[in-house]
């Protein structure tokens, strides 16, 4: 079994909220819009239902379970006013760094396929859609190379 954490990095509320308002800074720079950058009460879905899968014992694929997890935790509960399937994307790619992965997106291709099904995962407010998720653990498998 392996927790969300790795060398003192623990995957925790804080650091959604950090990761949340640097890339929420970084898009206000940038396109010159205004963003908020605040929490909900379901920034407290995101943890228990990351550490309920990938405990299969299979390190690779556990990780890969979880980076799948906040991926789609994040925007399908969300968790920020602003900002949520961008955070999902970076603190599942953080995740798997920090665990000695590295998770490889063509910013200018793959990005659109991710984001859409990110927008599918958001649609369904009462459940989380666990094809959905096969899917982005597939799309993350295929993308992921050891550091």
């Amino acid at each position: 079994m392996y927790d969300i954490k790795q060398d003192n990095n623990e995957l925790d509320n804080q650091y959604l909220i950090d990761i949340n308002e640097k890339i929420l800074k970084r898009h206000t720079r940038i396109k010159k819009v205004k963003v908020y950058i605040e929490t909900t009460k379901n920034i407290d879905l995101v943890i228990p239902k990351v550490n309920s899968v990938g405990n299969s014992g299979n390190r690779k694929e556990d990780l890969i379970e979880k980076a799948a997890c906040i991926m789609t935790v994040i925007p399908w509960a969300q968790v920020f006013f602003d900002g949520n399937r961008r955070t999902g994307i970076i603190a599942a790619s953080k995740f798997l760094y920090d665990n000695g992965y590295e998770l490889e997106i063509d910013p200018d291709n793959e990005n659109l396929e991710l984001r859409c099904m990110l927008s599918e995962i958001k649609k369904q407010n009462k459940t989380l859609n666990q094809s959905i998720m096969k899917q982005l653990s597939f799309y993350i498998s295929k993308r992921i190379k050891p550091l």
